[in-house]
């Protein structure tokens, strides 16, 4: 299939009602009658439909029968209404809603499972499911509407491990590992009929199954990995991510007014910046296509005639910096050896005893023999220190909490010695202090305190990328007066 399938991912944004899934079910027409690339879509729930599902499923355990069936009212009368709007014939619209309301069949079925045994939390994740189930229903039906046949996925079309589940946590949907091998057999033996009898295929991204048959999901935000994995599976041209946002942008928009859109990124780059805080991307989505080297492009779907932003192998060449980003709830974990001694191996235990506590350093910025700084998620950095702690006594741990990471992105950043010095230099101008830093070929990441992060971000973005020009005004000029 390489070089003659396109994936279109569109998110909870894109389909969020009956208008918006008439303006998806456009892009995809007009993308089936392409003659270089054939269109296979990935779609999620309509957006707030999954945190609804899973507030549903929470009541379900918690025993509250009444206001479930008000939850369960408001999802029906929700994607009934979505219907009316993205389907405008009658004809077309009935077999719909009845499709629609198997699914709710399936999703009562599953909250009265649970509202009956409530410690099975497994549940949640094919609660959480139908929100998918109900996209593929009413974005196939609208694209039949414009006179391209689509058929929906009524199946999972990602096979994963069996998620880790926590019995003493709320029902939730933790993320599953996806069996590539398994994957691919089943997105092919799925979707390569419907492609050669020239049928769009409308796949449900979020969800996926074990080998057993059990529901899983990829955690969430999840969708933009599972449009990645049916990519990566078909060896597809390209996969373009269809969001509200015209692309990847230098910074923040909501944050930075003078953001600016970057029209390519390396995986690297853009994989950086999703671990750093950037929303467009989810860290994992880039994982199953830099090996078949397949190109994601960003788009919005509100504006398709834009090209947003290309991720490939290859970019433009940057001398500095081409985005700020910034993650907050962070802690700096020091670990000093009371006998300054320089054991190599004492950074391998450090990270071993950190991932028993369940944390992955979010970066390292300082090693030596007998000292290690390094960053952790603000919610596991207690757990992280009263591991090592506990387990070494030699050991002297201090935990500080409350800080962000800025990271200032691009290939060739340190090439130029100047960038690094213009980056703190902007901070100092501003007086926010810098606690720590670290720095690599891609760029130098700044340790600060989190309230000022932003203030931070918008400093760094002017001296780096894009500064602010003021606006001068001037005065109106007195007319002059005649002179007697």
């Amino acid at each position: 299939m390489k070089k003659q399938v396109s994936v279109l991912k569109f998110g909870g944004t894109s389909v969020g009602d009956g208008e918006r899934v008439r303006r998806v079910a456009q892009i995809i027409a007009r993308a089936a009658e392409s003659e270089k690339t054939f269109p296979v879509v990935v779609v999620s729930a309509q957006s707030g439909v999954t945190d609804q599902l899973l507030r549903l499923a929470l009541l379900a355990s918690q025993g509250e029968r009444e206001l479930c069936q008000d939850e369960l009212e408001q999802v029906r009368f929700r994607h009934h209404e979505a219907a009316a709007r993205a389907v405008l014939n009658p004809l077309h619209r009935e077999p719909l809603l009845r499709e629609l309301d198997e699914v709710f069949g399936l999703l009562t079925e599953a909250v009265e499972a649970l509202l009956a045994e409530p410690q099975r939390h497994e549940l949640g994740a094919a609660i959480a499911a139908c929100g998918e189930r109900f996209s593929v229903l009413l974005v196939a039906a609208a694209v039949c509407e414009f006179g391209v046949s689509a058929s929906p996925i009524r199946t999972e079309a990602i096979v994963t491990e069996a998620p880790e589940q926590d019995p003493s946590q709320p029902v939730g949907v933790p993320g599953a590992e996806p069996l590539q091998a398994e994957t691919r057999e089943q997105v092919r033996d799925l979707v390569h009929p419907l492609v050669t009898q020239k049928t769009v295929p409308i796949v449900p991204g979020f969800i996926g199954h074990t080998p057993e048959g059990l529901i899983t999901t990829l955690g969430r935000n999840g969708s933009d990995y599972s449009a990645t994995l049916v990519g990566a599976a078909l060896e597809c041209h390209d996969v373009a991510i269809y969001t509200d946002v015209d692309g990847v942008m230098t910074a923040d928009p909501r944050l930075v007014s003078n953001a600016r859109l970057l029209q390519h990124l390396t995986y690297v780059e853009a994989a950086r910046m999703a671990w750093f805080g950037a929303k467009v991307l989810h860290p994992r989505t880039l994982m199953p296509v830099v090996a078949l080297q397949i190109p994601v492009r960003v788009r919005n779907t509100f504006r398709p005639h834009l090209r947003g932003t290309l991720i490939g192998s290859e970019g433009h060449s940057r001398s500095g910096a081409g985005a700020i980003t910034v993650r907050r709830k962070l802690a700096l974990i020091t670990v000093e050896r009371r006998d300054l001694f320089g054991a190599p191996e004492s950074a391998a235990q450090v990270f071993e005893l950190a991932a028993r506590a369940g944390a992955s350093p979010v970066a390292i910025c300082a090693s030596s023999g007998h000292y290690l700084a390094f960053m952790v998620d603000e919610q596991v950095a207690d757990s992280v220190v009263e591991m090592l702690q506990h387990d070494h006594e030699s050991w002297c741990v201090t935990v500080r909490p409350k800080l962000a990471a800025c990271a200032c992105i691009g290939s060739g950043f340190t090439a130029d010695p100047m960038s690094p010095a213009r980056a703190i230099t902007a901070l100092a101008s501003e007086r926010i202090p810098v606690v720590t830093q670290g720095a690599s070929d891609l760029g130098i990441m700044l340790i600060i305190e989190e309230r000022e992060s932003e203030k931070a971000l918008r400093c760094l973005h002017r001296d780096l990328i894009a500064p602010v020009i003021p606006i001068v005004r001037h005065a109106p000029r007195e007319p002059r007066r005649a002179v007697l």
